[in-house]
């Protein structure tokens, strides 16, 4: 039994059933066939013993232009050959990033031909890159041809005396013997994610790998932590949503997180060569921690993104950090970004304001992110004469 998606253009193949026969001959060792043409189609296909089959992917959706939250998925199903396989072929979709998985019977399947994977709350997606027609956006998804490193790690917060996982990306060239010193910039994920969501939806650092290849910003330090609450080291933080709902009264006015923020930042600052160029990014509530955290040490940071944020006027930066605001205009919380901006106006408060298309979603938040990166990265390194 096996499972795939193919992006193809079918009538540059005159028969594509040598495919099929590859991969069931080698299932555990082929990754998922992918074939980019000038059509934009994608086909999914399932062969196994089934009474049924679906795809279930937000690249079903049928306006994310105009998608108002992350989540949303339609399910489609796929039609039996004189094979048994079962496929579906969708219409031309725009160059982006999507997710997906089977339902095989009316259970949920991922695609174990596929090793691209990303969480959202309790389930693993499969991940599938569009990039035909190229847009320049989609572009900067792609594997880079330099890799940097990435060091999964923890902190130890004694405030709140537990440790909490993150993930550390070091530059491709990272050497400590060459004495340079690199920015840094600290992503913090939302209320429905974990440290791992800015690498698998995010597309952190392919992004900025490919930002940097093509000279649109600097190397530099990525930390990206766990911000959830209840966090246990023998179970996924991805799984602590409801956790984060619940206690979200109290996070608001205690700050936990926010004093674990600054000991890991103080913690990078003692461990890694880092410049005095320190940068934090935060999506939805993570833009609230983000803000919070630039309060409790105010001077340090030279730029805070705020996507899709969720923020009130306590949070206004009490020092010169320049903010920069991005909300899409179908986001739910888009009338909240606004009054902010408003308030960093009133402030008198350095800022930019970006609106787009779109809403409270990945799609998005990668876009802000690789506008952020523009914005704040144009220094190099600092190395010493």
């Amino acid at each position: 039994m096996w499972y795939g998606v193919i992006i193809s253009d079918w009538r540059m193949m005159n028969d594509c059933r040598w495919l099929l026969l590859v991969l069931s001959v080698f299932p555990l060792y082929s990754p998922a066939q992918v074939f980019v043409h000038q059509d934009s189609t994608v086909s999914f296909c399932y062969c196994g013993e089934a009474k049924r089959v679906s795809v279930q992917s937000d690249l079903l959706y049928a306006d994310e232009e105009t998608a108002h939250y992350t989540d949303l998925t339609h399910r489609i199903r796929m039609r039996r050959d004189s094979d048994g396989c079962f496929w579906l072929t969708t219409s031309k979709v725009s160059p982006e990033m999507y997710t997906y998985c089977f339902r095989v019977n009316g259970k949920r399947k991922p695609d174990p031909l596929n090793s691209d994977t990303a969480w959202q709350r309790m389930y693993k997606w499969n991940v599938v890159h569009v990039h035909v027609g190229g847009t320049p956006q989609a572009d900067v998804y792609r594997t880079p041809k330099q890799t940097g490193y990435l060091i999964r790690t923890s902190w130890y917060s004694t405030n709140e005396k537990l440790h909490r996982r993150m993930n550390i990306y070091l530059p491709a060239g990272y050497d400590t013997t060459k004495n340079i010193r690199y920015p840094v910039l600290y992503l913090i994920h939302g209320i429905n994610g974990y440290e791992g969501s800015w690498i698998e939806r995010g597309r952190a650092i392919h992004i900025l790998e490919n930002m940097v290849a093509k000279g649109l910003c600097a190397p530099m330090i990525i930390v990206m932590p766990d911000v959830n609450e209840g966090v246990h080291e023998d179970r996924p933080s991805h799984r602590t949503l409801w956790n984060n709902i619940f206690n979200y009264p109290r996070l608001c006015h205690d700050h936990d997180i926010e004093k674990a923020i600054v000991e890991l930042i103080q913690k990078i600052d003692s461990t890694y060569p880092v410049s005095d160029k320190h940068y934090i990014a935060g999506l939805s509530d993570g833009a609230r921690l983000a803000a919070n955290t630039v309060n409790l040490l105010p001077g340090y940071f030279e730029a805070m993104g705020m996507f899709s944020p969720v923020v009130h006027k306590n949070q206004l930066p009490k020092d010169s950090t320049m903010v920069f605001v991005y909300t899409g205009r179908r986001d739910m919380f888009h009338p909240n970004a606004k009054r902010f901006m408003k308030q960093l106006e009133k402030n008198k408060t350095a800022h930019c304001y970006h609106e787009t298309t779109g809403g409270h979603t990945w799609r998005n938040w990668r876009m802000y992110l690789s506008d952020f990166l523009k914005q704040i990265a144009h220094i190099p390194p600092n190395v010493p004469e």
